[in-house]
């Protein structure tokens, strides 16, 4: 877990460093006594967890957490004050926890403890491919459809980002409205069948919403490259070559959109850096 610290008192950052050492899950990526260096940091980097101080002086740590969140919303944020006025102020901004100091090594213990529960009920089973081309990984590993249709009709559904996806607009989509047989008219119930059976077998059932004339997939639950990218993810930036779900011919419009949005992107990084 990819963790920064941030505290003005030297003193505290090499006790919560010290106690990082004996669990080697969390990567300390960055200390700071300098809130806008840490915020500089998230910006450009991926972080996972975030442990602050709240007193510091120029910016306190809970304005710098909610800019943290703005840049990355599932950062996990601790804070850690001697001054339980803060408290209140903590949990509005929805802190993940707090700690009190002065602090020993059992409480920091439980903190490092219940940031690796908080990371492990973010993790999401399902993850979609779309830099390159189009898979779906379960807990890692792709999954198998039953027709390339099926693979089809969730990469647009992806691509769709959790929007309603017409049965018009699928069958344009994916068949084009010119060129259509009287099968392939009535083929896209068998499609959405498949997929829906390809989903449920594999225990991601829940993630096709079906209505009438219309199909969503719950994006909620699941993630991507293409949804990180668009949360401003550097490393998901980085990631994206040029290519976006290369099989389907339908998404080719999109990648002057996103080559656009890697190019602000990466001119705002090198602006802050400057």
């Amino acid at each position: 877990m990819k963790t920064i610290l941030v505290d003005d008192m030297l003193l505290d950052l090499q006790l919560f460093e010290l106690k990082c050492a004996d669990m080697p899950e969390f990567e300390i990526v960055g200390k700071f006594t300098d809130p806008a260096e840490a915020i500089a940091y998230v910006r450009a980097h991926e972080v996972d967890f975030a442990l602050l101080d709240i007193d510091m002086p120029g910016m306190n740590g809970i304005e710098l957490a909610k800019q943290m969140r703005q840049l990355r919303s599932d950062i996990i944020i601790v804070f850690a004050t001697a001054h339980p006025r803060f408290a209140v102020e903590a949990l509005k901004m929805k802190a993940d926890y707090i700690i009190f100091k002065p602090f020993d090594q059992e409480d920091i213990a439980d903190v490092m403890e219940r940031a690796r529960l908080f990371r492990q009920r973010q993790r999401k089973r399902v993850y979609f491919q779309t830099f390159g081309s189009f898979d779906m990984l379960l807990d890692g590993s792709p999954v198998h459809f039953r027709s390339a249709r099926a693979k089809e009709l969730l990469a647009l559904c992806v691509f769709r980002n959790g929007s309603p996806l017409s049965i018009h607009d699928m069958v344009a989509y994916m068949w084009g409205e010119n060129v259509l047989t009287t099968t392939e008219k009535t083929g896209y119930r068998r499609v959405i069948k498949e997929l829906a059976d390809t989903l449920s077998g594999c225990g991601a059932g829940e993630l096709l919403v079906r209505q009438r004339g219309s199909l969503y997939i719950r994006m909620e639950l699941a993630d991507s490259d293409y949804q990180r990218f668009m949360r401003g993810d550097m490393e998901a930036c980085l990631e994206f070559q040029g290519e976006f779900m290369r099989q389907y011919s339908w998404a080719e419009d999109a990648i002057y959109a996103l080559q656009e949005r890697k190019e602000l992107m990466l001119s705002g990084m090198n602006g802050s850096q400057e």
